[in-house]
């Protein structure tokens, strides 16, 4: 969302954003000049929200609504109902794999309000169709891109990350990147580092970012098995430096719609262990480009780390295939591209209906004349009243 804010053309589009809560991305936002409301009241239900939000759509008028995350979609689809928001798009952040039989009825119900479902990949739209019984016409399969210059391994931090966190420079070294939510699976990542420890062949870890399991996360390294050969490095900004220091990274999710750290990890040329979820699957071959294991298969991924840290011509191999991969597939100025050529196809009528009204306002105006009547020249004259 950040990226596309920023990188929408500004000739053509007048971006605002609206959150329900604020965090540092807002921040990242105004750092290049988006206008951002936060909306008051803190974590306060989003209900309570909603007349705020439908002002805001007020003022100024907005021609397109483009929600991303569940919440946001639900309390951005109402407000638009209620501001006259003459279209709206969504961004479906997961498939069946997810989503509860309730959200894909608010969904169908509230069909007619979201003039299209914009969905990262075919396997997340094919799910969600399926599930919530949409025509085909309503979904947008939109590949997010990004820009793979930008995860070039930065090699120079490598020796001295890796001498920063104790790890030598003949041990395979393996990163997380993500929230630390049980959505991403990081309480099966520590259970099969434990499950490592305890057969005897502990394995390098590191793990970058933040979230509502750190406090798991800190336990197990403080007191679980094995977890003295993991490090947590908090919230990384820039990854180039720790993905430069990790021989292989592992994207342990339960669902995905497009796991982006996984395709910033394949960008800067590492070997990658993911589950075999709907987005996953769009970027990763088995043995090809990667690995594949079940989800919440905790000896399944046990194995498999264990097996590619022990490999390393195996690590080379799929790294640099997946890295061919990820340069092959479409980039993110692609994703804005099209993002872009969604909103006009979306908002035309709108903006056709505009320059109609526009054109019948001139012919009125053109129109619109007085009548005076002499009574010493009997005759009509005619003029154009501004």
């Amino acid at each position: 969302m950040y990226e596309l804010a920023r990188r929408l053309d500004r000739d053509r589009f007048d971006v605002r954003v609206a959150a329900l809560a604020g965090g540092e991305v807002a921040d990242w936002l105004r750092e290049v000049d988006i206008p951002v409301t936060v909306l008051s009241g803190g974590r306060a239900p989003w209900a309570l929200k909603l007349p705020a939000l439908a002002a805001l759509f007020r003022r100024p008028r907005v021609d397109l609504l483009h929600t991303h995350g569940l919440a946001a979609d639900i309390a951005g689809r109402l407000a638009a109902s209620f501001a006259a928001v003459p279209h709206v798009v969504h961004t479906a952040q997961a498939g069946g794999g997810r989503l509860a039989p309730w959200q894909f009825g608010f969904a169908r119900v509230m069909g007619v309000r979201c003039d299209r479902l914009i969905c990262p990949s075919r396997r997340v739209r094919d799910e969600h169709s399926r599930h919530s019984g949409l025509p085909a016409w309503r979904y947008a399969s939109v590949s997010p891109g990004l820009a793979p210059s930008a995860f070039e391994p930065d090699m120079s931090q490598r020796d001295r990350l890796r001498a920063e966190w104790g790890v030598p420079d003949d041990t395979p070294l393996s990163i997380y990147v993500g929230r630390l939510h049980k959505r991403k699976g990081i309480d099966i990542l520590l259970a099969a580092m434990s499950h490592l420890a305890a057969r005897g062949n502990p394995h390098a870890l590191v793990i970058a970012g933040d979230g509502p399991e750190r406090p798991m996360v800190e336990t197990f390294i403080d007191h679980g098995e094995g977890g003295r050969h993991c490090r947590w490095v908090g919230f990384q900004r820039d990854l180039r430096g720790v993905l430069a220091a990790a021989d292989m990274a592992i994207v342990p999710s339960r669902w995905e719609s497009w796991p982006l750290e996984l395709a910033e990890a394949m960008a800067a040329g590492l070997p990658v262990i993911a589950t075999r979820v709907a987005g996953a699957m769009e970027l990763v071959r088995d043995d090809e480009t990667g690995g594949l294991v079940e989800p919440r298969d905790v000896v399944g991924l046990a194995e498999a780390v264990e097996a590619l840290g022990a490999d390393e011509a195996r690590r080379r191999r799929l790294g640099q295939a997946g890295r061919e991969r990820v340069l092959a597939r479409p980039s993110l100025a692609d994703g804005v591209a099209a993002h872009e050529s969604l909103y006009l196809e979306v908002a035309g009528e709108v903006l056709r209906v505009r320059l109609d009204r526009a054109a019948r306002r001139r012919r009125r105006r053109r129109r619109r004349v007085a009548f005076r009547f002499s009574p010493r020249r009997p005759s009509l004259s005619m003029e154009r009243i501004e």
